[in-house]
């Protein structure tokens, strides 16, 4: 298999297992009719026609190639899912928002141009990748998960699956980075002000 078909697989992966997890439902109680049912629904689903496209090119020119990260997210959610076991404990997804929203500031407000500072370039240095290894270190070594996780990106590209050579759009994806300030915004703001 050549390069561009691994890649094309890899970017199917994310809007496939989102699906997945919307299809499924938030139901305590899955038969296997319905799993089955659901993730061969969401792959049909993917390949329905729509303006002359089918619905997975259109996701590609919303986001041409999702981190490592948010795919490894959304395969965590949809095992948790399947098999209602915990792999991400409380601090682990704290820690998942938390990261997140600290590199989407970092990069896209800077990355815009409202600074005379371009993040965006520190993706084809050596800092980012080994910022992230450290990262990952230091997670791991206080027993966070997510520092396994964050080690997908690291693996994914070395192995070139992206079509991007830029180790952010490997670490961190615009969706990725939305929900983690979303998260990081409704965890911290006070009860209060919530409902208000």
């Amino acid at each position: 298999m050549t390069r561009e078909l691994f890649e094309h697989l890899y970017a199917g992966i994310a809007p496939w297992l989102a699906l997945a997890l919307i299809l499924l439902g938030r139901n305590p109680r899955l038969s296997r009719t319905r799993i089955a049912g659901s993730l061969l629904l969401a792959f049909f689903l993917l390949r329905v026609p729509v303006g002359g496209w089918h619905l997975f090119a259109w996701i590609r020119v919303l986001e041409p190639s999702p981190s490592f990260t948010l795919t490894g997210l959304l395969g965590i959610a949809l095992w948790q899912r399947l098999s209602g076991t915990k792999i991400f404990r409380a601090r682990d997804w704290r820690a998942t928002w938390i990261i997140g929203a600290v590199a989407a500031l970092v990069l896209y407000p800077l990355g815009l141009g409202l600074t005379s500072m371009d993040p965006y370039t520190w993706g084809w240095d050596r800092i980012l990748p080994l910022a992230t290894a450290a990262t990952a270190t230091l997670l791991l070594i206080v027993g966070n998960r997510f520092g396994i996780l964050l080690l997908l990106p690291l693996g994914g590209f070395a192995l070139h699956l992206q079509e991007s050579s830029n180790f952010w759009d490997a670490a961190v994806d615009p969706f990725y980075a939305a929900v983690s300030l979303v998260m990081v915004l409704f965890r911290f703001v006070p009860e209060g002000k919530k409902t208000s």
